[in-house]
């Protein structure tokens, strides 16, 4: 009887060619389109992240105290006594992290905090013949700030070890590079906003793909703390890079309850970003959805149609013995049949949509917050299983409706000319 079904299931479906492989086609251009949006929308962001835990900072201490230094209000309920103020400190212009080497330590005293970078920011002038541009200068240490951002690993030109050994070099991001036509070897002045004038070398260029990174050039921490009048002991940051970065949130709590500093970590720094991207990846995601709707409308046209005109033949197995389960079984096959089908030709279609499109060299933009030659495609079997599934799921959802027409189909009307 099983085998009658599954003979009885597919020469009604192929019946009309045509009408089953429009329906097919349909199906499998709706997971191929599913596929397609989750590799481009879950390899973007999987690019996005990876370039930050591998290029930035896991967490970012700034010069924001959590906690006053000193009560706003001295209050002393014993009569007659007294206060000795010995001297009136004058508050600085400078967002400043004093005393760093001190701070530095009680934060790599926990052992989950793999290296500190001290960091003095500065938004200077730079001169390269007659252009004239804004430079966001990063002063730091090299060989702990190589650690923390691994430029090494992204010089396009030049060594970054050679930005210790040269006191007045300095290293462009690509992006800022090509603005200023800057090759490694040149010469560039520096505006303070004191005003007064730095000669530095470029010793190298780097390329990272994160554009808010590549729109930035590192000098020192001495030429940078020259130049923006920081003290010996101050700087604007301490970039941290944590052993478990899983536990990046605790670890900045723990640095904010012992330093007296806020701590951000890379999660919070691009909160922005992430969100707006989880919202477009599920608006996406739902105009997808649409897609196989469509295609598992079309099953259901096409399960209506096969049930209008072989009502004689389902009268004549339904009057030789065959069971309401049995014929109900017979359309539900011929849906799952149609949406198996469909979704292997779309996973195969899928895989190869997202090879190509993974190939095709495009031009990066400067203004995202990454840049890269190809299209970042992420690549999971998960992507066709989900796909996949889905679009089985709404066809055999779609055949449920016909497959019970079909089996409430009196065959003594049908045989009497009735209907």
């Amino acid at each position: 009887m099983n085998r009658q079904i599954i003979t009885i299931t597919f020469r009604q479906l192929t019946a009309k060619k045509r009408q089953l492989v429009l329906t097919i086609a349909g199906i499998s251009v709706g997971v191929m389109v599913l596929i397609i949006s989750i590799s481009l929308m879950d390899g973007i962001l999987q690019s996005f992240i990876q370039k930050i835990v591998d290029n930035t900072p896991h967490i970012i201490v700034s010069s924001e105290r959590l906690r006053p230094v000193t009560p706003d209000i001295l209050v002393d309920s014993t009569k007659g006594s007294a206060i000795n103020f010995i001297q009136h400190t004058f508050r600085t212009e400078e967002d400043v992290i004093k005393n760093y080497s001190g701070v530095s330590e009680i934060i790599t005293d926990d052992k989950r905090v793999a290296f500190v970078s001290p960091v003095v920011l500065l938004n200077e002038i730079g001169m390269f013949g007659t252009l004239t541009q804004p430079l966001q200068i990063h002063g730091i240490i090299p060989p702990l700030e190589n650690k923390i951002a691994r430029f090494s690993e992204n010089m396009t030109e030049g060594d970054f070890a050679n930005l210790e050994r040269t006191p007045d070099g300095i290293a462009f991001g690509a992006s800022i590079a090509k603005d200023m036509a800057i090759q490694t070897g040149d010469r560039i002045q520096l505006t303070s906003s004191t005003g007064h004038l730095f000669n530095v070398r470029v010793i190298g260029i780097f390329s990272t793909g994160l554009n808010e990174v590549d729109n930035n050039c590192y000098v020192n921490l001495k030429l940078a703390q020259s130049i923006g009048g920081f003290r010996e002991d101050e700087v604007s940051q301490l970039y941290i890079r944590v052993n478990e970065l899983a536990k990046d949130a605790s670890i900045a709590r723990t640095i904010e309850a012992k330093a007296n500093y806020k701590a951000a970590t890379w999660e919070e720094n691009a909160m922005g970003f992430l969100s707006l991207f989880k919202m477009i990846t599920m608006i996406v995601y739902f105009l997808t959805f649409f897609v196989i709707l469509v295609a598992g409308f079309s099953v259901a046209n096409v399960l209506i149609t096969n049930v209008l005109e072989k009502v004689r033949d389902i009268a004549v197995l339904k009057s030789i013995g065959y069971k309401r389960s049995e014929v109900t079984t017979v359309f539900l096959l011929q849906g799952l049949f149609v949406a198996v089908i469909g979704a292997i030709i779309g996973s195969l279609l899928g895989y190869c949509m997202i090879e190509l499109l993974a190939s095709i060299p495009v031009q990066g933009s400067k203004t995202g917050a990454i840049r890269s030659d190809r299209l970042a495609m992420g690549r999971s079997i998960w992507y066709f299983i989900s796909a996949s599934g889905f679009a089985v799921l709404i066809s055999m959802l779609a055949s449920v409706g016909p497959a019970r027409n079909a089996a409430k189909v009196n065959p003594v009307d049908i045989l009497r000319g009735e209907r």
